[in-house]
């Protein structure tokens, strides 16, 4: 792994990284908890879609090319791969040209949309993850591509089901799936092999996790086992793990979530696990990790053997190695260890379709776009490029999928996992989730840093982030 005397000259290769690893995943959602628009919020969502909301042949009617921006949080080789598929779109037609926009991470496009839902320039297309539902469908702003895929008479049977599922609320489709990605257990395989640990020995569940942690710290290999984020993303994914939904209504999927569960006996194991961890010294705390790569330089600098992160880092993570820097690097990828009975969330991100200032031939030149971003060869593309997953059942047929997967299988693990979820319900809706993260990071902070009991913490979490839940609903419920 990446050596301590190699850690300044690596300053700009981890800088780049960073970049791609706050705008995949695990951004915290701080800084909106407001909701963006002053509509009446007297339902989530439509009960029906009208299919002429979105014009889909209006192209053909206009006299030139259309031109739309596209606002996204891609960074690093995911960047390059997005320029690379919109140039190709841009050049395969003559009716719509896109232009890239930058804004920075998913938090920071969130920010400055939700801006300018309050009185700027919308662009016709927007990258959000997928804890932006409820605000997103709230801003009043959004036209649901359910709404095209009806105009269009567009087949999704192609595609995953859970991920369609994820960014379905009431029974419509809201944002374009694009950018999909999942935990995974990243791991020092050097590491494993001078401790004797094999592939078989890669933890699977919490239980376990403690075990490999042990063995690592006994053997003399690292000071701690495990490198631990507090990151809400991953507490999130064990509640799924554990086949129990973070927040009421069906994880607010049949109506607006109102109460959590974190209080729940499912809530206090997590906290208490994490609490143990780090009280026995088998996993260093390295915070909220604002850098988005402390946890990985912790396996760099041999501080630790695994830590978990997204997958849509890998291709990144990959071109930093195959920098030729870190010749003693190895590096392997699992499916993220945790509770049984449920299943791994759907990550990453989906595009948003901005009906509010738009014209029919710029709905119509988004559609497309995000047509062409969907077809199997541009997920494939997509995939191969970046670490996401491909999220059409053809794009894993096709030869650079197939060979990728052969060459590297660990690109296939977040794939499979996904596959393997038997979470029968989806992430969480929730209007304040930047509100309900951030009350679970004091939350964990406070239960570190303040020595205070789980089961203490956890009813302070959950009433906390019921407040902050209720206050987004009183607010769009006026």
């Amino acid at each position: 792994m990446l050596r301590p005397s190699n850690a300044r000259r690596t300053l700009a290769i981890v800088s780049a990284l960073a970049l791609t690893l706050v705008a995949c995943g695990n951004d915290d959602g701080d800084g909106d908890a407001a909701p963006p628009a002053d509509g009446d919020g007297s339902t989530t969502t439509e009960a029906t879609v009208d299919p002429e909301r979105c014009p889909v042949d209006a192209l053909e009617d206009a006299s030139g090319p259309v031109t739309i921006d596209f606002w996204h949080g891609m960074t690093a080789e995911n960047e390059t791969t997005l320029e690379a598929l919109t140039d190709e779109y841009n050049a395969s037609q003559d009716r719509v040209q896109v232009n890239l926009v930058y804004q920075g991470s998913y938090d920071e496009t969130a920010q400055q949309y939700f801006a300018a839902a309050r009185g700027g320039e919308l662009p016709s297309l927007v990258q959000m993850e997928e804890t932006r539902l409820q605000m997103a469908i709230d801003s009043q702003t959004m036209l649901p591509v359910q709404a095209c895929i009806e105009a269009d008479g567009y087949d999704t049977s192609d595609h995953l089901p859970v991920v369609i599922d994820q960014y379905t609320v009431e029974g419509q489709l809201w944002p374009m799936p694009f950018n999909t990605s999942g935990p995974v257990l990243y791991y020092n395989t050097t590491m494993f092999d001078t401790v004797g640990l094999t592939d078989d020995d890669v933890p699977t569940t919490l239980e376990e996790l403690r075990t490999v942690s042990e063995q690592v710290v006994s053997s003399g290999a690292a000071p701690y086992g495990f490198a631990l984020e507090l990151s809400p993303w991953y507490l999130e994914q064990w509640f799924a793990m554990a086949g129990e939904p973070l927040v009421d209504n069906d994880n607010g999927r049949t109506g607006r979530a109102a109460t959590t569960n974190l209080d729940s006996e499912t809530g206090q194991m997590i906290f208490a696990f994490v609490d143990d961890m780090v009280e026995d010294g088998l996993a260093t705390n390295i915070g909220r990790n604002t850098s988005a790569v402390d946890a990985l330089l912790a396996i760099a600098n041999e501080d630790v053997a695994m830590t978990f992160g997204t997958s849509a880092a890998l291709g990144s993570i990959l071109s930093v190695l195959e920098s030729g820097q870190f010749p003693d690097v190895g590096v392997g990828v699992a499916p993220l260890p945790g509770p049984t009975g449920g299943g791994i969330l759907v990550g990453g991100a989906a595009i948003w379709l901005v009906e509010r200032e738009q014209t029919d031939a710029e709905r119509a030149a988004a559609w497309d776009y995000v047509r062409f971003l969907n077809e199997p060869e541009q997920q494939a593309t997509w995939h191969t490029g970046t670490g996401y997953m491909p999220i059409r059942q053809a794009a894993i047929d096709l030869p650079e999928v197939a060979e990728l997967w052969a060459d590297q299988p660990f690109f296939r693990v977040a794939y499979d996992q996904l596959l393997a979820s038997e979470a029968d319900f989806g992430g969480p809706v929730v209007g304040d989730y930047a509100g309900m993260r951030d009350a679970i990071v004091q939350g964990l902070e406070r239960m570190l840093l303040q020595d205070i009991a789980p089961e203490v913490v956890t009813a302070e979490v959950a009433e906390q982030a019921e407040a902050a839940i209720e206050a987004y609903n009183s607010s769009v419920d006026r």
